[in-house]
């Protein structure tokens, strides 16, 4: 049986934007989904659009302005919005803009050769992109550079961090 954690439950605000980005296989989208899942955020997988996108009308905003597409997320359709995104770092800048207008920003760490294991188990995805996209990170000082939250999300023994943990981390 499960020892009760200590820890008190996570708060989550009635309004809040928030941008998961890391390691490649560490938990983003499954974490995503749980928040979409428990606790009504709008999750919106920015590679995957169209299907990834409560709403793909809004493609062409964040193309041009994050900083609008943020905004007419908050005022036309939702309150908790949490944005999947594993960007490369050529994206910095896109990256910032969106802190700088209130996204809060989330990394998934974890230990890279059992991510590229899970990697490789999920299939469909090129092996040599996980490895271009860790070299980039590793290059870009991620994510100490980022100036972002680091939840270390997969460890190499133990596994993938529990959802409730994951919440105290970004939430508390």
């Amino acid at each position: 049986m499960p020892r009760p954690s200590r820890q008190k439950p996570a708060v989550i605000p009635k309004q809040a934007i928030i941008l998961l980005s890391g390691v490649p296989a560490t938990g983003k989208s499954e974490f995503a989904r749980h928040l979409a899942r428990g606790y009504g955020f709008a999750h919106y997988d920015l590679e995957c659009h169209p299907r990834g996108w409560p709403h793909p009308e809004l493609k062409a905003m964040w193309d041009t302005s994050r900083s609008g597409f943020l905004a007419q997320l908050r005022v036309e359709y939702h309150d908790r919005v949490v944005l999947d995104w594993g960007f490369p770092p050529s994206a910095s800048a896109w990256v910032e803009e969106l802190r700088q207008s209130g996204a809060k920003l989330v990394w998934f760490h974890g230990d890279i050769a059992r991510a590229r294991q899970v990697f490789v188990q999920r299939g469909g995805i090129a092996v040599e992109c996980f490895d271009r996209q860790i070299t980039a990170i590793k290059e870009a000082g991620y994510p100490v550079s980022l100036r972002c939250i680091i939840v270390p999300a997969l460890a190499y023994t133990r596994g993938f961090l529990a959802q409730h943990e994951i919440e105290n981390l970004i939430f508390t």
